[in-house]
């Protein structure tokens, strides 16, 4: 067995699905904001697009995808953040960006290199660690705070550490605070990643899902076709409610992208071509997802209230479908209050679970209905210490 295998804690959303299965044997209804896994259907004209797709004779799908799928991703690109990307050259798909990211490591790493850290910013997306460790990475894990928005600031990076750092994972909009980044911060991110010779790696899943002005992409127009030492990790999953069919991309540095296409055959995570339909057909309407952000918003409307009337603060910015509830002081830690919640089965995710900085917040998901989202909301009205 892996040695990892033992060191490791269990995965921090097997452990909270596991708890809302037991509450509901016990026959409880559990309103549950724990994983950001939507609940809501995948639109119709996705699912249509997946049947058409099926073949009568199944082959093996390539690494690359059919072009179809990475023209349909360039045109997003292009609409959403004004990039002109090649299709063949900038663009690769990957199975869901959970994979895309866990795996990347293992062909953008030298485990037995001098340059093999990985940074990353805590509290976040547990995948990152796990990955880099499964390479033989060594992490460095940088806490950030309220205070500095919960962003790192680039200006305070420890030398020694930039020195053995071979990859850089930044997520904004950000898991699990909803804080957001502006174009000035990546830049300065990106002239770090090129003065220190690492790879600066965005994870902008959430990047549709935000109530205010659209959120920047870490790749810019003016850098291309280069994107020099840049990749960024896209997804289905939220945007368009397609956690099931497990479909992304990864975009930029070409150099970087033929050394992920090179890798992947060896794993066999190319996506199904059915699936690639159905991907197809979402990169290519925005429609529906205005429509998916809207139902975040009512249901983010109802938390926020019922946060405000108890006095409680949400800590996070104004983006993804999470909130960062700090914890309100009679309450104790986050695991406390969790375990108080769940009391009135309420199932959301402790601070903790998602890294260092977590221990005096808690993370609500936004993915139950608005019917369930109204419930809880009132049923905070009645939690006591």
């Amino acid at each position: 067995m892996n040695p990892l295998l033992q060191e490791e804690r269990e995965y921090p959303f097997a452990r909270l699905l596991e708890t809302k299965r037991r509450r509901q044997a016990e026959g409880r209804r559990v309103l549950d904001f724990g994983q950001g896994d939507p609940r809501d259907p995948t639109p119709a004209f996705i699912r249509r697009a997946l049947a058409d797709g099926v073949p009568e004779v199944s082959s093996y799908p390539t690494v690359k995808g059919k072009p179809e799928l990475r023209e349909s991703i360039a045109r997003y690109l292009k609409r959403r953040f004004g990039l002109d990307v090649d299709p063949d050259r900038h663009i690769l798909p990957v199975t869901g960006t959970k994979e895309g990211i866990f795996t990347s490591h293992l062909a953008l790493l030298d485990p037995h290199g001098t340059r093999r850290g990985v940074v990353v910013f805590e509290p976040a997306y547990p995948v990152y660690v796990q990955g880099a460790r499964y390479a033989g990475g060594t992490v460095h894990a940088v806490t950030v705070t309220r205070q500095t928005g919960f962003r790192p600031d680039p200006e305070s990076f420890d030398p020694e550490m930039l020195a053995h750092t071979a990859v850089m994972w930044i997520n904004y909009p950000h898991n699990p605070t909803g804080a957001e980044a502006d174009a000035a911060w990546y830049a300065r991110m990106r002239e770090l990643s090129r003065e220190h010779h690492f790879i600066l790696a965005s994870d902008e899943c959430y990047a549709d899902l935000g109530f205010g002005t659209p959120h920047p992409s870490v790749l810019v127009p003016e850098e291309a076709p280069d994107f020099d030492g840049v990749l960024a990790f896209h997804s289905c999953s939220k945007r368009s409610c397609m956690t099931g069919f497990r479909s992304g991309f990864v975009v930029g540095d070409p150099k970087w992208i033929a050394v992920l296409a090179r890798f992947r055959p060896s794993v066999g995570v190319a996506t199904p071509a059915f699936v690639q339909d159905a991907a197809t057909a979402a990169w290519d309407d925005d429609a529906h997802v205005q429509e998916i952000v809207e139902r975040y918003r009512r249901r983010r409307e109802h938390f926020l209230e019922a946060f405000a009337h108890r006095g409680w603060h949400h800590d996070g910015g104004n983006a993804t479908f999470y909130l960062w509830l700090r914890v309100p002081e009679v309450f104790g830690d986050a695991i406390r209050f969790a375990d108080r919640l769940l009391e009135e089965d309420i199932l959301v995710t402790p601070g903790p679970f998602l890294g260092a900085g977590g221990e005096k917040h808690v993370r609500f998901a936004l993915v139950s209905t608005e019917d369930d989202s109204r419930e809880a909301a009132a049923r905070l009205q009645r939690i006591q210490p």
